[in-house]
């Protein structure tokens, strides 16, 4: 079977090598090259504990302080308002305690095979030197703001998701010596979380993994596709077309055109984060570190120390705004006393965001040839070598592990 794949991010190349083992013949598009969105500057973390979905009735509640608070973890470009007014609607829906009991059970079902399904990835593609357990800390500078969290990651350990061990005081300072004593004083402890030390690498080894099983990866961008008699065929630029018997849409937040052509309207949005690499930063962190109270995870990487997160509302065409940088690693310097930015690396990224956190996971309705798989937020990383699996059980029709429904395309038809 001939099957093209349509972005070489994390979850394209995990698809393509997962059909490429059931004796698929991959080709791999991407107008950009490897890694070139965000796959590449993503903070790093195998957030297999994200089981509760974004929206919730008290993060909505929390939504009116934090896009007043100019420095805070999420901004929105008012003038992006009426665009995205149709999309947050369906994220305020999507916050419903019965929709976040629904949304949370089927993130747990993904999250129970994504530790399983890296291992043998990582395996697979000689990369195991890339993913260390070492645990993770979100640290607090206040007692009240620990507490308001704390219940939440309960939530999460009830499911599964991960274990949870409050810590504080001198105990929070002997893991992590080089926090700020006087600002940080409470923390919870997160002992089972992997992260990367190099994304950018993990994924450049899963497309040289692709490579060297026969799959082809071309530089070139699909501008769109349409069901055949036969399969499915590509449009590139130029005005050619290029049939295949299959193809799977994993261009992350840019599959919104692609679904268009198909005729699917799908709530596709962008978050888009920020980060700043330091290659030399001047103080050691044995494991990654959040500050949730400013939104950012501080991750020590094989490339230096890596400082992102938080979200802006703003689309895929608005210019970066570095300030959003800026800001974090301001605040990072008041974190780790001694901070170095020398030599700072700035990327900024479009994360591919679906009202209901849920990603969109199987074949196209009335056009089941194409596939799709994309929207996984914040997780596209964590969720690679499951999403890959799971795309590989629609087209070979092999019994699923995971019930399939709450992820497919029809619950936008």
């Amino acid at each position: 079977m001939r099957i093209a794949i349509i972005g070489a991010g994390v979850i394209g190349l995990n698809t393509a090598l997962a059909l490429i083992s059931r004796g698929a013949e991959v080709t791999v598009f991407d107008r950009e090259g490897v890694a070139a969105g965000a796959s590449r500057g993503n903070a790093g973390i195998f957030a297999d504990y994200a089981v509760l979905p974004e929206s919730s009735p008290d993060m909505l509640r929390q939504v009116p302080r934090m896009l007043l608070q100019p420095d805070g973890p999420l901004s929105l470009r008012w003038r992006y308002l009426p665009r995205i007014a149709p999309w947050l609607l369906r994220f305020l829906a999507a916050g419903r305690p019965a929709r976040v009991k629904h949304i949370t059970l089927a993130m747990a079902a993904l999250m129970d095979h994504v530790r399983g399904d890296w291992d043998q990835v990582l395996a697979e593609i000689g990369a195991e030197d890339l993913r260390v357990t070492r645990g993770a800390l979100l640290a607090y500078t206040s007692r009240r703001a620990f507490e308001a969290d704390r219940a939440a990651w309960q939530a999460k350990a009830e499911h599964g998701a991960c274990d949870v061990e409050p810590v504080m005081g001198q105990t929070l300072h002997d893991m992590e010596p080089a926090l700020n004593r006087d600002l940080l004083h409470y923390a919870i402890h997160l002992p089972n979380l992997s992260h990367c030390l190099n994304p950018h690498g993990l994924v450049e080894r899963l497309a040289q993994a692709v490579r060297d099983r026969g799959g082809e990866l071309r530089h070139h961008e699909v501008t769109g596709l349409h069901p055949t008699e036969a399969g499915v065929r590509l449009h590139l630029p130029d005005g050619a077309a290029v049939d295949f018997d299959r193809a799977v849409v994993c261009a992350g937040a840019h599959s919104a055109a692609l679904t268009r052509s198909l005729g699917l309207k799908i709530p596709l949005e962008t978050e888009r984060g920020y980060n700043v690499t330091l290659p030399a930063p001047g103080v050691a962190l044995s494991r990654p570190v959040s500050i949730p109270e400013k939104g950012y995870y501080m991750t020590p990487m094989s490339v230096g120390l890596r400082i992102g997160g938080g979200v802006e509302l703003a689309g895929l065409k608005a210019p970066p705004r570095w300030s959003r940088v800026e800001v974090m690693a301001r605040h990072a310097e008041t974190v780790l006393p001694g901070l170095n930015r020398a030599g700072e690396a700035r990327w900024m990224g479009f994360r591919p965001a679906m009202p209901d956190t849920l990603p969109v996971i199987g074949p196209v309705p009335g056009a089941e040839r194409v596939l799709l798989a994309f929207g996984h937020g914040h997780l596209g990383l964590t969720m690679g070598a499951t999403t890959g699996r799971m795309i590989a059980g629609h087209v070979y029709g092999s019994n699923h592990r995971i019930d399939p429904i709450p992820y497919l395309p029809t619950r936008f038809t």
